[in-house]
């Protein structure tokens, strides 16, 4: 019994280490675009930014963005690491975001205050982008997963990613970083809106990744895995 219980906590804690670092690297990819958009390179910055999901596939991490369309196949105890992942992968990306706002401050004109609802966006603008995301974030995952050809998934990755960030979609790990670093480098942040924002985002993350699963996989595959270990 002793032993199950460490078993799991051992789970839990790897769970929430890759999504840490998951995030990390989704702030790296944040602050990539940042960077060369604060250049006049927009379009680069957002396909650059791909650089985060394309480590995160490769290097096998967890993104709660990429798992939680997957969740009507699974039980109870995936959506649960689902959960703790993204614990993690706000943390690594609010941790990128603090830095750079110290170490760059160069990047203010173009810190996306358009994904705070009430800035510049409805709350329903700002559901909707969320949705296009989680759907663009999917699309990636499960073409990664899909296609054999290494360059093809690599592709594919930063094909879909590259689209999300170039039309103003509503990442909410992505916003976690850009939040983090707004809340260091802009006067007068609001902070409870940044985080009501990013809540918002993870409704519409859920919500868009679902739905294009459901798409195309429809009812059938409720629950498979879990029917599958018994």
């Amino acid at each position: 019994m002793e032993e199950s219980k460490k078993s799991k906590l051992l789970d839990v804690l790897a769970t929430f280490r890759l999504g840490v670092i998951a995030g990390v690297l989704i702030g790296i990819g944040g602050a990539i675009n940042l960077a060369l958009s604060a250049k006049g390179w927009p379009v680069l910055g957002g396909f650059c930014f791909s650089t985060g999901l394309l480590s995160i596939c490769f290097l096998g991490l967890k993104l709660f963005t990429g798992k939680v369309g997957y969740v009507p196949e699974n039980d109870k105890n995936y959506a649960l690491d689902v959960l703790i992942m993204a614990i993690g992968n706000f943390l690594g990306a609010m941790l990128v975001g603090y830095v750079c706002g110290a170490l760059f401050p160069g990047w203010t004109s173009v810190s996306p205050s358009k994904f705070v609802y009430g800035e510049g966006s409805s709350w329903w603008a700002c559901l909707g982008l969320a949705v296009f995301a989680g759907m663009f974030v999917y699309l990636a995952v499960e073409c990664f997963r899909k296609i054999p050809s290494v360059p093809a998934k690599a592709l594919m990755v930063m094909l879909s990613i590259g689209a999300m960030v170039i039309l103003g979609c509503n990442h909410s790990v992505a916003n976690a970083f850009y939040f983090a670093y707004a809340a260091v480098r802009v006067e007068g942040f609001d902070h409870l809106n940044a985080v009501a924002s990013v809540a918002m985002a993870s409704l519409g993350n859920i919500i868009g990744a679902i739905l294009l699963y459901f798409l195309q996989y429809g009812i059938s595959q409720i629950g498979k895995k879990k029917e599958e270990s018994k």
